[in-house]
């Protein structure tokens, strides 16, 4: 089996990639399409009203959510223990909340999952 350190990568890279930059990709191409689905309309229109800098400013509340609602999400695997999140592998079982300092926390910390996974690191404040 992995090491814990490697477990826990592994899933903060599913986790950046999933959650964030998808969300982030999402915006994007919508932004970018001519036509996109009537579901998307009215966030075209939004996405087009604003200029460069409200653009990179909506970007940098976008990966502060994201990374506000994984805090909260992780929380609750810690706060209650009757709900877990657990690494299987060749027959053993390893519980991420036990093998990380601060789960809650391994998101947004420096040097954590969005600076070291997010391709859009450099678009977060800091």
């Amino acid at each position: 089996m992995e090491t814990n350190k490697e477990i826990l990568d592994q899933f903060g890279i599913k986790i950046i990639d999933n959650c964030l930059d998808g969300l982030l990709n999402h915006f994007e191409s919508i932004r970018k399409k001519e036509n996109v689905p009537l579901v998307f309309k009215t966030k075209k229109e939004f996405l087009n009203h604003l200029d460069k800098d409200e653009y990179e400013l909506f970007r940098k509340m976008l990966i502060d959510s994201v990374g506000m609602v994984l805090f909260e999400f992780f929380n609750l695997f810690e706060e209650d223990e009757r709900f877990k999140l657990i690494f299987k592998e060749d027959g053993k079982e390893v519980d991420l909340v036990k093998i990380s300092e601060n789960l809650k926390a391994e998101p947004i910390i420096e040097n954590g999952w969005i600076d070291r996974f997010s391709k859009y690191s450099n678009e977060r404040d800091k």
